[in-house]
């Protein structure tokens, strides 16, 4: 039932009489409100359940800020939309949640994640409260679907690096001062790995140059395979020398990475294009740097183009 003593602190405190026909049933686990104008500094009342199963009291209080030790940052949401970012998703998830449904929070278990998976919606008054309140649904140590969303559409299966879905999400994130570059390339005779070895060592050659390349990401560097031996490299606020340094880098990594044999004798040939701002088309974009690539193969295997030069 409803915690009567915490619904009249809310009339008392807000001016807003929580109705418990709104988001509650008969079934409900947790109910809880908070004001969302406050942030990370609005205390959390729970209307109903007890959260002392997860360790906070409520006759003490607790704030939204209390809980953040509690979530996992390392998760398939976050992999995507980077760690910095998560925590204003999740804000900004609940406060444009309007349709009623289902977000999904990753909580750190003794050994392994659990998600909870919570209801939300927003009473208003007078521009001065912001009042969130929301239900605890249900409980998983199973990743939800709508969370493998991410996982499946956005990271590559075989390379385990990002696909070419999650380079459009992040190119559109560019903001207007940005200077950044980008670094298209392809494997030089990949085909021949596949026809000497077979398609199962071609497929071992791009899951081992994924970690490889795994190991260059960095908060603000990110390594995409675009399909097929195809990858690219964003650099995000970074310099023409630093294009350049990392092609070296990526070319490198490819000719030493031969699992096989010397009789592949792969390389990479890279096209580097600047990206600036944020008014640009993505299509368009990855279109300059394909061409880009190719030219640098004009000029033999294993060499490095530049936008400019096409």
């Amino acid at each position: 039932m409803i915690d009567n003593k915490v619904k009249q602190k809310i009339i008392d405190s807000y001016g807003i009489n929580i109705i418990d026909d709104v988001l509650l049933a008969d079934d409900y686990h947790i109910v809880f409100c908070f004001d969302f104008y406050k942030l990370l500094n609005a205390e959390i009342h729970v209307l109903a359940g007890d959260m002392g199963f997860y360790g906070f009291n409520k006759e003490t209080g607790f704030t939204v800020k209390d809980v953040l030790p509690f979530i996992e940052y390392k998760n398939p949401v976050s992999y995507v939309i980077g760690e910095d970012r998560y925590l204003e998703f999740l804000l900004d998830s609940i406060s444009q949640n309007e349709d009623g449904r289902e977000l999904y929070f990753p909580i750190k278990g003794d050994t392994q994640t659990l998600w909870v998976v919570c209801t939300f919606d927003t009473i208003k008054k007078d521009d001065d409260v912001h009042l969130i309140y929301g239900r605890v649904n249900w409980i998983t140590s199973s990743i939800p679907d709508a969370i493998r969303f991410y996982e499946n559409n956005y990271r590559d299966t075989l390379s385990k690096l990002y696909s070419k879905e999650a380079l459009a999400l992040h190119l559109n994130r560019a903001q207007n001062n940005d200077h950044s570059y980008g670094l298209y390339f392809d494997i030089d005779n990949f085909k021949r790995i596949n026809d000497i070895f077979g398609h199962k060592a071609g497929d071992r050659y791009l899951r081992e140059l994924g970690e490889r390349l795994q190991k260059l990401e960095s908060p603000d560097t990110h390594v995409y395979r675009i399909g097929g031996d195809e990858f690219f490299v964003y650099l995000i606020n970074s310099t023409e020398n630093t294009a350049y340094q990392m092609a070296m880098q990526v070319i490198y990594d490819v000719e030493k990475l031969n699992p096989d044999g010397e009789q592949a004798e792969v390389s990479a040939s890279i096209g580097i294009i600047p990206i600036i701002g944020s008014d640009f088309d993505v299509e368009d974009l990855l279109d300059l740097a394909d061409r880009a690539m190719y030219h640098a193969k004009e000029k033999g295997k294993g060499h490095i183009s530049y936008a400019r030069d096409v």
